[in-house]
């Protein structure tokens, strides 16, 4: 520190950083769904293409009073409201306002906070536009018409997935990525090609400083035009967290060449670090920044030790010293973001990183050439065609390897703080004793960190927010068990939210899932997961469904989707029972002759009993329902209160029954059929019951540890 003050002012602006943010975490700001607004601001940025194409607004004000400082405006499918916009234009619109979305689950994405960092407040759908200024900013907007030039330049020389492929990788436009080359970049660990970072500037620094400085200019007016140059590439490709930290560093690289001075990288790490968080202290809480800079990190603190590990290595070795160094740094920021880490993703990078050079020069190369040729343009893309198919290649082959993606969970802060300390201490000592190996250290370090402290050894249910739908997550032991998944208003939900939280709690694999009944807002997430289970979604073991005489269409369609996936399937009536050690899952209903009016109403009702715990899951079981197994029932700890409080569920004398000390209600915000409703919640007080719902409380969890039952939520 002594040595290189700016790591000591970095440090120290970090950590005002974070005071700031946990001050501010604690002020709550105005909440808006689908209101109606008539707001002025000024155009900051256009991105984006065809329907995604979406614009930052700043300066945003209502009735000329100040709103907000940046909100986000999107038109709308099939809309072409920001056709004739133009950087710096200053614009009324009307249409409606919405807050971002806080998550409901543990895992989930976290929407709101995304934009938080980034300094914008809201998103806004824009009905009518109308531009009150003409004026923009001729640069700004002068970059804005090179950046879609090129774009289409690559759309005319390359087909659509690899166009998008090398909009992000020189252009910084990342609206033309496929979700699935996103997803198999990011899970065999090459997603950081994407991004514009340190290869990219680095190559376009030198090759222009080469330049000028051979042909052209002297030193110091080469070094200075070249920054100038490095600057507006980096404002041409939006300026990402990673653009940013490589442009100032190879500032201050032409800078150190221009007086004559030595260039030290990590002083000029350290001041990147601060240039960067006072004009965007938000990036501090984005994953990016710390991938960034501890990527750089990784590689001026722990190479060499790695290098001098192995003194005979040549250049393979050197190689792969630079690769091992990177993971070792970033590995808990990968683990507290991702929940998962791809295990060949070091050897993955040595077979690719090699031919990026030559995608962005030929590519940069083929955008130039085909505004003169574009046969000519087409021809050099074709090299680039096949780069990229090697890589999907690589990619490919990779994922069909075991223990492809390991699934560890996301760390708990002591973890991550003991694993850099670890990691510390190896340098010092392999530094000082060069002659002797303390691997072990290394080894302890990642074994602490991909402990898996958060297994239960007790019984936990948690109901999770999965909008207008269900899904319950019960785990006992090493043992997990999914009850329904599927929701009517999130997309994709198996996805995004049920897998996100197994993934959070280090689970890949799913002992049992099951299915109370056949309708959607229950069965389409586990559908999603079915198709992916043992790939890219978790492994499931077992699929239980009703047993059931009159069976629907639905019924068969699942169910034959189930056996064509290869996953065991069992059936459960009345009376059956799954026992896991001391916990038992015991169906209560239906008989596999009953005869049902509503598809709802032949729902699996699974009693759970473990210790003096009681608790019940119901599906969507209506009255009819109700009253064939009102012989059964007894008072329970815990109710899954049924059909998401519909008033044509959970009856008087059932609740009186059952007389539950907590009831959850999993329901989506504002759905059209007003779940839950007024007589249930009525019912339910009257039963002297804890009310619970996903709507306020999102996840909800109950503990029991078979004498003791408590119930926490994810809000």
């Amino acid at each position: 520190m002594g040595k290189r003050p700016l790591l000591a002012a970095l440090v120290i602006v970090a950590a005002g950083l974070l005071l700031q943010h946990y001050r501010q975490s604690l002020q709550s700001v105005p909440a808006y769904d689908s209101v109606e607004k008539s707001l002025e601001c000024q155009v900051e940025d256009i991105s984006g293409q065809g329907e995604a194409l979406s614009v930052t607004a700043r300066d945003v004000t209502e009735h000329k009073k100040f709103f907000c400082s940046r909100i986000k405006l999107y038109s709308g499918e099939g809309r072409t409201l920001f056709s004739n916009l133009k950087v710096g234009n200053i614009i009324l619109i009307q249409g409606k306002l919405y807050s971002f979305s806080e998550p409901g689950n543990p895992g989930q994405f976290n929407e709101a906070q995304y934009y938080r960092e980034q300094g914008i407040d809201y998103r806004f759908l824009v009905q009518s536009l109308t531009i009150t200024d003409q004026n923009y900013n001729k640069r700004k907007q002068w970059l804005h018409q090179w950046k879609n030039r090129f774009l289409h330049k690559l759309e005319q020389c390359l087909p659509e997935g690899d166009a998008g492929i090398m909009a992000a990788m020189l252009l910084g436009e990342k609206s033309g990525l496929t979700e699935e080359i996103k997803e198999l970049y990011q899970k065999n660990g090459i997603a950081h090609i994407l991004a514009i970072s340190g290869l990219h500037i680095t190559m376009l620094g030198t090759g222009i400083f080469f330049f000028l400085r051979k042909f052209i200019l002297p030193m110091k007016g080469a070094a200075v035009l070249s920054g100038i140059l490095l600057i507006l590439y980096g404002e041409f490709t939006g300026f990402s967290i990673a653009t940013q930290r490589a442009v100032w560093m190879m500032l201050c690289l032409l800078l150190a060449k221009a007086a004559g001075r030595r260039y030290d990288a990590m002083n000029a790490l350290a001041l990147s670090g601060c240039i960067q968080l006072f004009f965007q202290p938000g990036s501090l809480f984005q994953s990016g920044f710390w991938l960034s800079y501890g990527t750089v990190f990784g590689i001026l603190l722990f190479t060499e030790p790695f290098r001098d590990m192995k003194k005979r290595g040549g250049r393979l070795w050197e190689a792969v010293s630079g690769s091992l160094a990177i993971q070792l740094v970033t590995l808990p920021i990968l683990l507290y973001s991702y929940y998962e880490f791809p295990l060949y993703s070091i050897f993955i990078n040595l077979v690719i990183l090699p031919f990026v050079c030559f995608l962005i020069g030929l590519s940069a190369a083929g955008i130039g050439i085909s505004f003169f040729s574009l046969s000519l343009g087409r021809f050099l893309f074709g090299t680039v065609h096949f780069i990229l198919k090697y890589y999907q290649l690589i990619c490919y082959k990779a994922e069909k390897l075991p223990f492809h993606q390991i699934v560890t969970g996301s760390p708990f802060f002591w973890q991550i703080l003991l694993y850099y300390v670890f990691l510390l201490i190896w340098r010092r000592f392999q530094k000082k004793e060069k002659k002797r190996n303390y691997s072990w250290l290394l080894i302890a370090a990642v074994l602490l960190l991909l402990f898996p402290f958060r297994g239960n050894r007790e019984l936990s249910i948690t109901n999770l927010d999965v909008g207008q739908g269900d899904c319950t997550c019960i785990r006992f032991k090493q043992t997990v068990i999914l009850v329904d998944g599927g929701s009517s208003d999130v997309e994709r939900i198996g996805k995004y939210r049920i897998h996100k939280f197994l993934k959070y709690n280090g689970i890949n694999t799913v002992d049992m899932v099951f299915l109370s009944h056949s309708d959607s807002d229950h069965t389409n997430g586990i559908l999603e997961m079915i198709e992916e289970s043992g790939r890219s979604g978790p492994e499931i073991k077992t699929i239980v469904l009703p047993d059931i005489k009159k069976q629907d269409e639905n019924y068969r369609m699942l169910e034959r989707k189930c056996r064509q996936s290869g996953i065991q399937i069992k059936k459960m009536e009345r009376g059956d029972r799954i026992s896991i050690g001391q916990l038992s899952l015991r169906c209560l209903h239906p008989n596999r002759s009953y005869e049902w009016q509503s598809e709802n109403d032949y729902s699996l009702v699974l009693s759970v009993e473990y210790g003096k715990f009681r608790g019940l899951l119901t599906g969507d079981l209506e009255e009819a329902g109700e009253e064939t197994i009102k012989d059964l029932l007894s008072k329970v700890d815990y109710l899954k209160v049924g059909h998401h409080g519909s008033k044509s569920s959970s009856s008087e004398y059932f609740l009186q029954k059952l007389q539950p000390k907590i009831a959850v209600i999993s329901a989506g915000k504002k759905n059209r059929y007003g779940h839950p409703a007024k007589e249930v919640l009525d019912r339910l007080k009257k039963a002297g019951s804890q009310i619970y719902s996903t709507i306020e409380n999102g996840a909800v969890t109950v503990h029991s540890d078979g004498k003791k039952t408590t119930v926490s939520t994810y809000k």
